[in-house]
């Protein structure tokens, strides 16, 4: 199989969309890698639905059908940022999580 080309792209196209692909996979390998600081770790609803690009109430409803865990103080509720990443990447599909 030497040589095979798709007929749309070149050899150099896919070269490009196969570094892209390992680039992506690279930045997902390295965010579960970063330290937390424990004080960073703790979301406000609003900022863990930043966090997820989401909306608020998305992410109410979310809460609501056990999808996203949280902890409740009284009645303050916070989101952990290390359970965000944990679960967004093992379920793609309930995150948007914006790429920095």
């Amino acid at each position: 199989m030497s040589n095979v080309l798709f007929y749309t792209h070149g050899k150099d196209d896919l070269k490009r969309v196969v570094k892209a692909v390992i680039e992506e996979i690279r930045k997902t390998e390295t965010i579960s890698d970063i330290p937390i600081n424990p004080e960073e770790d703790r979301l406000t609803q609003k900022e863990a639905a930043k966090f997820l690009g989401i909306s608020v109430t998305s992410l109410i409803s979310w809460k609501k059908q056990g999808k996203v865990p949280y902890y409740q103080i009284g009645r303050s509720i916070f989101f952990s940022k290390a359970e965000l990443l944990k679960l967004a990447r093992k379920n793609s599909e309930l995150s948007r999580l914006r790429k920095k």
